[in-house]
């Protein structure tokens, strides 16, 4: 089973809280990343993130001066961290109940590394995902009985309904499941 340690990215980029959004600007963008891990202000504090979503709705869309605002009065802190040991299930849950993209990992309290919901996309092996029976014919099914509509606004509604409806009608089939493993689903 995987875990956080295996899909995280180890080359994480910190900034002081201190520093000013300018600063932070730069660094993202020499860097080419979305997010910048804050340091601890004290040894044995919490680090906190910037983010350019915290940047653009913080200071961009407030017209703030970013040479005049600093990282602390934009960022979270304390934010949430990940250990390293967690599964990616874990993961997953814990990026969904704090309505986040990405956390910092920790092992034993030291950083080391970040991990987005992007890591967890591009690391799932989505071959050993099983769809439950019927899937496919339950979508079509719902495709053919759905009305047609001329209008494009009206048939990408219609095709919204229709998802929601089939999803609705699988929620508790997908729940219920029996876990197969990779290698039983094999033979």
């Amino acid at each position: 089973m995987l875990t956080v340690a295996d899909i995280m990215t180890d080359e994480v980029f910190t900034i002081r809280s201190s520093a000013k959004v300018t600063q932070a600007i730069a660094l993202m963008q020499a860097k080419n990343v979305r997010s910048l891990i804050v340091e601890k202000a004290v040894k044995g504090g919490a680090y906190g993130i910037v983010t350019e979503r915290d940047i653009v709705y913080k200071v961009m869309a407030e017209s703030a001066d970013p040479l005049h605002v600093m990282v602390c009065e934009v960022m979270k802190s304390p934010c949430i961290t990940v250990e390293a040991t967690s599964s990616l299930l874990d993961l997953a849950k814990l990026l969904r109940a704090a309505s986040i993209q990405r956390a910092p990992v920790v092992n034993s309290g030291e950083l080391v590394g970040t991990v987005s919901i992007t890591d967890i996309i591009r690391q799932t092996d989505v071959t050993d995902i099983e769809l439950p029976l019927g899937w496919a014919e339950k979508v079509e099914t719902a495709l053919r009985h759905k009305r047609l509509c001329w209008g494009d606004d009206c048939q990408l509604e219609e095709e919204r309904e229709v998802a929601v409806e089939v999803l609705a009608e699988l929620q508790p089939e997908l729940n219920n499941r029996p876990k197969v493993s990779s290698a039983q689903s094999r033979k």
